[in-house]
């Protein structure tokens, strides 16, 4: 009784911290920085925004949805500006990461609820991939996107530190 209390009391005080630090992530690389284009610091900020109302709204599919369809609507914002030069890339990357990450969400919460044995079991065909497999390895992949920028671009540590953040703030959505 003590350990379900403590487990699902404290479960959602965790994944909320983990958001904030997200968020915190999330505009940490344009704090500071003057050389940060209109664009990056846009998509920054939705990034912001999208970990914020997460962290105070949960991660409910009725929020997952529209808030990963705005990440994937700056993510095209943000490379209508690319050049050879720019800093975009690790923003399309934590974009394009996080959008995923949402569109993926309400197919993990039905994949629980049929794991947990729901009284109306669905039809199914076949064993499926369990999604939160995918959001592993899209995780996994992430985290090796970006340390593999950060080792390219070494002067670029606030970046790396806000996308590892953010990626800790995405953690959740696997659990």
């Amino acid at each position: 009784m003590a350990h379900s209390r403590i487990h699902g009391g404290l479960r959602p005080v965790l994944m909320t911290g983990a958001m904030i630090l997200g968020a915190i992530g999330a505009v940490l690389p344009v704090v500071g920085h003057r050389s940060r284009t209109g664009r990056i610091r846009v998509a920054h900020l939705c990034m912001g925004v999208v970990m914020l109302v997460m962290a105070m709204f949960g991660m409910d599919a009725a929020i997952a949805i529209p808030a990963g369809l705005a990440l994937v609507v700056a993510a095209l914002y943000v490379t209508g500006s690319i050049s050879p030069t720019s800093p975009s890339g690790p923003c399309v990357v934590d974009l394009t990461c996080m959008a995923v990450l949402l569109l993926l969400m309400p197919s993990l919460h039905t994949h629980s609820a049929t794991d947990a044995g729901s009284a109306a079991p669905m039809h199914r065909h076949g064993a499926g991939l369990d999604p939160r497999i995918a959001v592993l390895v899209l995780l996994v992949a992430w985290i090796a996107l970006t340390i593999t920028m950060f080792h390219r671009r070494r002067s670029e540590r606030p970046v790396a530190a806000g996308s590892l953040l953010m990626i800790f703030g995405m953690a959740p959505v696997a659990f």
